[in-house]
């Protein structure tokens, strides 16, 4: 280190004239700072002439012999204050030790309760946050089972109803559900029943169209004589028992016979199929009845008396059919209001049919 470097450290100098026992060490056995200067004049540069020099070689060992002595003090002397030193800072460490160690454990407490109430608070937002899904799905459940019974509801709207509202709007929705359903099904069920029925009418009328049109396709009589009348008779031998089979029975017999009477005068078969009309609404054309030439009156028939009755029961019997329009439901639709329209005007039909036969007896 140079000269300078070494003058010139801060507080280094200084030291040497502090009343600590090591600097005043230091100044008895001459360490001081004129003496380091000393030594540095006279002794840097000193040179040995050569090998016979000596009292050169001589100044030169004493110089080095003084500055040993003077470097091995110092260093004796500095390291017992380095020794004090260190001695010093081990009881300053434990010093720093007793006071952390009895700070930090009340730190540590401290800390510990900090910790113990954040995780009080983490869990109060977790278990928040758990009871806020719980009431957003128990609300979406409950809109759920509105939207199921055809009612839409906000969650807003819902979140602050009292339970007992809740149930009781339910409630009546789910019984407004059933009554649609209810009311739905009986539409079907009359739908079926009035298919049914109208099925059962066209049969029944498509039956007597075609036992009148093998009737009218007999062959006409070559005589004028008048044919033997026979009364048709049940697969069992007895005469029909319902007011429609005497009825058809008597229309039969009477159209038979007056067919049969135009036919024989004129050397020609039966003109024509008896008219009867069908559910669809279509009716023989009046030309047809129109072109068949009058003939001898009808043979009286000896159930004449009975069809009197007869006639008067299904006169009763067709007003009843007109009346059953009134008792159709209420159509909440566009496609259940075409099919009362139908129905009604079948029923309609059937009706006018069954009075036009009787008011013909």
């Amino acid at each position: 280190m140079k000269e300078s470097e070494t003058l010139e450290l801060p507080g280094v100098a200084t030291m040497l004239e502090t009343g600590t026992p090591q600097a005043i060490a230091l100044r008895k056995e001459n360490v001081i700072e004129s003496e380091l200067k000393a030594i540095e004049l006279n002794y840097r540069g000193l040179k040995i002439a050569g090998i016979d020099d000596t009292s050169g070689i001589k100044i030169v060992a004493d110089a080095r012999k003084y500055c040993k002595k003077l470097r091995t003090t110092a260093e004796r002397i500095c390291k017992a204050g380095r020794e004090d030193a260190i001695q010093e800072q081990k009881r300053w460490l434990q010093v720093e030790k007793y006071v952390v160690d009895r700070i930090k454990s009340v730190e540590t407490e401290l800390s510990t309760e900090e910790n113990r109430i954040e995780k009080l608070r983490e869990e109060g937002r977790q278990e928040a946050a758990r009871r806020a899904k719980a009431e957003d799905d128990r609300l979406q459940g409950i809109c759920n089972e509105f939207a199921r019974l055809g009612k839409l509801k906000a969650k807003d709207e819902i979140r602050y109803m009292e339970p007992g509202i809740i149930e009781a709007l339910l409630a009546a929705a789910r019984n407004e559900k059933a009554d649609k359903e209810a009311a739905a099904q009986k539409l079907v069920d009359e739908k079926r029943a009035a298919d049914a029925t109208i099925a059962e009418l066209q049969r029944q009328i498509a039956a007597m169209q075609t036992q009148m049109q093998a009737k009218n396709a007999q062959p006409a009589a070559t005589t004028a004589a008048t044919p033997t009348l026979t009364k048709p008779q049940q697969p069992n031998g007895n005469q029909p028992g319902t007011p429609c089979e005497r009825i058809l029975a008597y229309t039969v017999r009477m159209h038979e016979n007056n067919g049969h009477h135009k036919a024989a005068a004129q050397g020609t078969s039966l003109p024509f199929p008896l008219p009867l009309p069908g559910l669809n609404g279509k009716a023989a054309p009046a030309a047809q009845a129109a072109a068949a030439p009058a003939g001898p009156a009808a043979v009286a028939d000896p159930d004449a008396e009975l069809l009197k009755a007869d006639k008067a029961a299904l006169l009763t019997f067709a007003n009843q059919i007109n009346i059953l329009k009134k008792y159709l439901p209420v159509a909440s639709t566009k496609k259940a209001a075409e099919l009362h329209e139908l129905i009604a005007s079948q029923i309609e039909k059937f009706a006018q049919f069954v009075t036009k036969k009787a008011e013909e007896l």
